[in-house]
This record gives C-alpha cells, sequence and structure tokens, in this order.
C-alpha cells in the first residue's frame, strides 16, 4: 500500500479507537489500537524509505520476538521502545476483543501504549497525523 493509504487506513482506526472508548466497547478498542498501530509503523518506515510499497506489516508479527527480528531486521529511530509499545498492544487485543470483558486496565494500558506510540512516531517525524 502506498504512504497515502496508510495514513488514511490510520486515521480510519484513529476514528474506531475513539469511537470505541466512547461506547466502552472493547473489541473495538483492541481491534483498532492494534491495527492503527501497525499503520503508523508502515507510516514511520515509509517515511524513512526504510519498506517500499509492497511490503505488508502483519500485527501477529508481535507476539514472537523472532518474528520480529526476522520481519525487521533493519534499524530505525526508537525501534526497540515502538517494538514493545507494539508488542504490549498485542498481548491485550486478542483478550479484549474476544470472549469476556477484561479489566478497566487492561483497556487503559492499550490505549496509553497506542497515544505513546503515536506521539513517539510523530515526534520522530515532526508531523501530526490527526
Amino acid at each position: 500500500m502506498k504512504l497515502e493509504g496508510h495514513i488514511k487506513k490510520f486515521r480510519e482506526h484513529m476514528e474506531g479507537l475513539e469511537w470505541g472508548i466512547k461506547q466502552n466497547n472493547q473489541s473495538a478498542i483492541g481491534f483498532h489500537a492494534s491495527t492503527g498501530a501497525i499503520e503508523l509503523l508502515s507510516i514511520l518506515l515509509h517515511k524513512l524509505d526504510l519498506i517500499s510499497t509492497g511490503v505488508q506489516i502483519n500485527h501477529a508479527w508481535f507476539r514472537s520476538r523472532k518474528n520480529i527480528d526476522d520481519k525487521l531486521n533493519f534499524n530505525f529511530p526508537h525501534k526497540e521502545k515502538i517494538i514493545f509499545l507494539i508488542e504490549n498492544i498485542e498481548d491485550l487485543r486478542n483478550p479484549l476483543c474476544y470472549g469476556t470483558p477484561r479489566p478497566e486496565e487492561n483497556v487503559e494500558a492499550v490505549t496509553e501504549n497506542f497515544q505513546k506510540l503515536k506521539k513517539l512516531v510523530e515526534n520522530i517525524l515532526g508531523e501530526s497525523f490527526d
């Protein structure tokens, strides 16, 4: 996907995340935080010319450090912090998306990690994606 497509999708996921928070819908929060985080990473890597248009980053990569090391085998600013934040979001994605409601602390952790990731990427690139 082209950079413009990732930016458009990221904004859609931001809207979905905001809706999920207002409605207290844990499934929407888990899904949109996860996919929004991947779109943010895609935006960053495109803007830094580290990936090409055809590269698709998969949220499931962040469930395994080996997958991350294999798939993202290049450096970029704040790589470890970015990976850490996405891993934290992914750890809670499925529990929020499926099954019984989770404690509010899980929802807060996902949204806080997402906001930290967004701010970090925006600071690296010197622009906002709101």
